[in-house]
């Protein structure tokens, strides 16, 4: 499609049949694009363009930063969002290092923003809405998910501190265990007792820095220390036999390969192996969700690039010799 749209005969007439084209028109099929509105109004295929043909379209754009703000004709990606939301300050603030988070959580989190917000649009057109135009801001998205818990004093005190004491605390980290790492939350006040009471201090219960929920989140700087001078004289499966008759909550740390090749993972399918029609056997990630009156999808591979690009262009209405210019 990128070839199409880059010379301009092909453009004028790929601009001419997507606005009247099925994937436009159709009550079923509504266009996502992740194109800056700016490319897609000089192409003539922004919302009003296709909206004039079929005024009962949900049309999705996705992009860095409104397109009303100044910041709507910049370009962006993963990191760019995670500098201009907050994101990489966090961490900078946690380990001293302005860190990107090492996955591109921008993107994926944006990607589920898009997915329910076309869901609720196509659920407002079913019962007797309209169309409309949906537009989500990466920055915008990115920042509204890191203030649910980080806006702290703020949210009251117009020069109250930002950021979540407990989850900004440099000590917030795994606790080492006689043979390796844990993640172990004693939360409720009972958690607490249990677990003071198992490694023989339960003199620390009536702590009054750590008596109750606030009084451990008010103190998480001292609070995490403590706890982990208080793991490493048991195994981890120890503290997992532990936790799990006291209902604590904890986990083993493992590393990526170790936790998509456990028998939780494979019991619920979560990486699994299929054939590829030219690369042989290969692994592919499972749906995570259950529902419980639909079916499981099929898993198909991608296809190759160009693969289906002729089938698509004529289905759209496009001519596909305008993938062949011959001038």
């Amino acid at each position: 499609m990128q070839r199409v749209l880059s010379h301009p005969p092909r453009r004028r007439h790929a601009s001419a049949a997507a606005r009247t084209a099925p994937p436009f028109t159709h009550p079923t099929r509504n266009p996502i694009t992740n194109l800056r509105p700016q490319a897609l109004e000089k192409l003539r295929l922004g919302y009003h363009d296709v909206a004039a043909v079929d005024p009962g379209l949900i049309y999705a754009n996705a992009q860095g930063f409104r397109s009303d703000s100044r910041y709507g004709t910049h370009a962006a990606y993963d990191d760019i969002i995670q500098a201009a939301s907050g994101l990489v300050w966090l961490n900078h603030q946690v380990s001293g290092q302005p860190h990107y988070v090492p996955t591109v959580l921008a993107d994926k989190i944006c990607g589920m923003q898009i997915a329910q917000s076309v869901l609720a649009a196509l659920h407002h057109r079913e019962h007797g809405g309209t169309g409309q135009h949906i537009e989500v801001p990466m920055a915008d998205t990115m920042l509204a998910f890191n203030l649910v818990e980080h806006l702290g004093a703020a949210a009251l005190e117009t020069d109250g501190a930002f950021g979540s004491p407990r989850s900004l605390s440099p000590r917030r980290r795994a606790l080492r265990t006689a043979d390796g790492w844990m993640c172990i939350l004693p939360q409720s006040d009972r958690n607490w007792r249990d677990f003071t009471a198992f490694v023989g201090r339960p003199e620390l219960a009536a702590d009054p820095r750590f008596a109750t929920g606030p009084d451990r989140a008010r103190n998480a700087d001292a609070f995490y220390p403590l706890l982990a001078g208080l793991t490493g004289h048991h195994t981890s499966s120890q503290w997992q036999e532990f936790c799990d008759h006291a209902g604590i909550a904890a986990a083993p740390v493992l590393d990526l390969a170790s936790a998509a090749t456990t028998a939780y993972a494979r019991e619920g399918g979560l990486l699994r192996e299929a054939d590829h029609p030219t690369e042989g056997r290969y692994r592919v990630i499972g749906l995570p969700v259950r529902y419980s009156a639909y079916p499981e999808p099929e898993l198909r591979p991608c296809p190759a690039i160009g693969q289906h690009t002729e089938e698509v262009l004529r289905e759209a209405g496009f001519d596909p010799s305008l993938l062949h210019p011959t001038g």
